[in-house]
């Protein structure tokens, strides 16, 4: 089935490959599960999260979680106790089972040197999804 989708917002790209694999995770890239790692602790502009509609966790190049955001909080320290030297955003939201995102390839929008994150708009990695 093919979810309709609203191409009028913003995708936010982050890069799980920190933390995607937990035996090799460490520190604050430690979640007890995908959930956790897609929603937090993301350095982005304090205007952008009420633009984001969906968090996608990437590994490897391929979308493996889709979180519908619903709310974003602010903290300057993670539950390890690690503390950043900006604040970051925590996303709250829903994840999202069926999406047309999950198994993408989205490798043509690279986080570049170092990067975690990166905004996209829907129609730059969705190719036959019905505009909503």
């Amino acid at each position: 089935m093919i979810k309709e989708v609203n191409y009028r917002k913003v995708l936010l790209l982050v890069n799980l490959n920190k933390s995607f694999n937990q035996a090799k995770a460490c520190g604050v890239y430690r979640r007890p599960d995908i959930y956790e790692a897609t929603r937090k602790y993301w350095k982005i502009g304090k205007n952008r999260p009420q633009e984001i509609e969906y968090v996608l966790g990437v590994y490897k190049g391929v979308v493996c979680s889709v979180i519908e955001v619903k709310s974003w909080l602010w903290t300057s320290v993670a539950e390890d106790g690690t503390r950043f030297n900006s604040e970051r955003c925590v996303f709250e939201g829903e994840l999202v089972d069926d999406s047309p995102f999950l198994d993408k390839d989205v490798s043509n929008c690279p986080f570049g040197s170092g990067g975690a994150v990166r905004y996209v708009n829907k129609g730059e990695i969705i190719e036959g999804v019905t505009e909503g």
